[in-house]
């Protein structure tokens, strides 16, 4: 992790109703500092997904597991890195991502393209939002051996090449 990088870790509960409002909390401060420096709120949703999936399917949602907030927030991008601790990816994954960094639809059920059974509440889109969202996101092992999902958002510009500043409605 790059030391200009903010560096926070967290221990998510292992029941559903619960860890998804740790993860919303979680993420606040994040999300409150990107909006701030004019990011949409679309940042936080992509952000969600990303330590979502960390909790429930790189750690098992075993809440003696950490995810790994690494995070950068300056005029020209948010650099975030999610990490989990065990970095287990199903072979169906890749061809899975491929497919959104074609393009070829923006919403993919990660279940109904892998033909795996859908688990608990989940629908299996939450990759589609990180890659819908995202301007790039990236997957590779930590050094601890833990599953890295890095995402990056640029801010928007505008016609002259000049940065703009979002509008929040």
């Amino acid at each position: 992790i790059p030391d200009s990088y903010t560096i926070k870790e967290f221990n998510f509960s292992s029941e559903d109703n619960i860890y998804r409002k740790e993860i919303k909390c979680a993420l606040d401060d994040i999300a409150n500092k990107s909006m701030a420096a004019g990011y949409p709120i679309s940042v936080f949703t992509a952000l969600y997904e990303a330590v979502l999936n960390a909790h429930q399917h790189g750690n098992k949602k075993d809440s003696a597991k950490k995810v790994v907030i690494a995070y950068k927030i300056d005029n020209e991008t948010v650099e975030v890195g999610v990490i989990d601790e065990v970095g287990e990816l199903t072979p169906e994954f890749f061809p899975f991502v491929q497919r959104h960094r074609e393009g070829l639809e923006p919403v993919l059920d990660f279940y109904k393209f892998s033909g795996r059974e859908a688990q608990g509440p989940n629908l299996g889109t939450g990759t589609s939002f990180m890659h819908m969202y995202a301007d790039n996101v990236q997957y590779f092992k930590s050094s601890e051996s833990g599953l890295v999902a890095h995402l990056t958002f640029q801010r928007e510009k505008d016609l002259s090449g000049n940065q703009s500043k979002n509008i929040n409605w």
